[in-house]
Parts: structure tokens; sequence; C-alpha cells
């Protein structure tokens, strides 16, 4: 099963089938966080839909640490 996985400082996303403890290679190393959306929903989505769904989870997740 695919899984969705988001970086909390930069926002990038991947997807891994197996590992469970995901670092992001864009940032230098920051552990990812599990996304809420599905391997067929992130799918579905084009390149302007992932940005602005990242875009937005970064917005929430800084509003609330606030």
């Amino acid at each position: 099963m695919m899984k969705v996985f988001i970086c909390p400082e930069c926002g990038s996303i991947t997807t891994v089938s197996r590992r469970k403890e995901i670092y992001c290679h864009k940032c230098g190393g920051t552990r990812m966080l599990p996304s809420k959306l599905t391997f067929s929903q992130y799918s579905e989505m084009d390149e302007q839909q992932r940005k602005d769904y990242s875009d937005s989870w970064l917005y929430i997740r800084n509003k609330t640490k606030n």
C-alpha cells in the first residue's frame, strides 16, 4: 500500500510503500509526516493541486503552532 508523506519544513510531498520513517531530501533530513491524502487522491492531482495542498497544509500547521 502506497502512503503519502509531507515535510513539515518545506512542504515537499513524497510517496513510499514500505518505509515508516521518511526523511526529506530537499531540506536536509527533516522527518516527514504522514499526510491525510490517500495515494489515489494524490495520483489524481495535477502539479498545481499538489502545490496548493502543500501550501495550505504548511499554512494550517504554522497557524496552529503559533
